[in-house]
């Protein structure tokens, strides 16, 4: 496998070589890396080929979304909120970078500001339920009381028939769940099926 990359990543700067500003082409490279066996170079390496590509497409929300993944997994949280937020205001039907600007914020403390992203998470992705959890602790924990209410009733309609419903809370929950656990302990390989179109392939 290592040719195989190897070999694609040289054909990719071959082009970069013919055409320094075609769209899309550092952005594969960038996917290219994160393929591969993570290395302590990994996301730097990456960052770099994203950060270009949005030099040359500053429209490209699916390397935004990239680098707020690379800045969660550093637990640079402002960062993150930065370019899942622009990824967002790019593509509003982007549910993944939705859901990461609310986790982000979750992981931040800043639940209030996590509850718009992650209802526009719920209805574009309803059937998801790392979407609702995420939600449900943001509205618990949140300060306004009454969102706080509205947190704890939606938190016990996602509850498992079989939990505990009397002495699990959501923060327990997210320890306990591997589908809300925090950004940091996400992988940095991301699959094509995140994205609601192939960005990086425009020609």
């Amino acid at each position: 496998m290592q040719g195989k990359w190897d070999e694609a990543a040289a054909e990719y700067r071959l082009i970069l070589e013919q055409n320094a500003q075609l769209p899309g082409i550092h952005f594969r490279i960038g996917r290219l890396i994160l393929s591969k066996p993570e290395t302590p170079t990994t996301a730097a390496d990456a960052r770099k080929e994203f950060e270009d590509e949005l030099k040359i497409d500053p429209n490209n929300a699916g390397a935004e979304y990239i680098l707020g993944e690379l800045s969660a997994q550093g637990q640079q949280w402002d960062e993150a909120v930065q370019h899942f937020s622009r990824a967002a205001r790019l593509d509003a039907g982007f549910a993944e970078a939705a859901l990461g600007l609310g986790s982000a914020y979750v992981s931040s403390g800043k639940f209030a500001e996590a509850i718009p992203p992650l209802e526009s998470y719920v209805k574009l992705q309803p059937g998801n339920p790392a979407g609702h959890y995420q939600l449900a602790i943001s509205l618990t924990a949140a300060p306004d009381e009454r969102t706080t209410r509205r947190g704890r009733r939606r938190f016990r309609r996602k509850l498992p028939r079989s939990s505990n419903r009397k002495n699990r809370e959501p923060q327990t929950l997210c320890r306990s769940n591997p589908q809300v656990r925090p950004l940091k302990s996400r992988s940095l390989r991301i699959s094509q099926s995140t994205f609601p179109e192939s960005y990086g392939e425009r020609e």
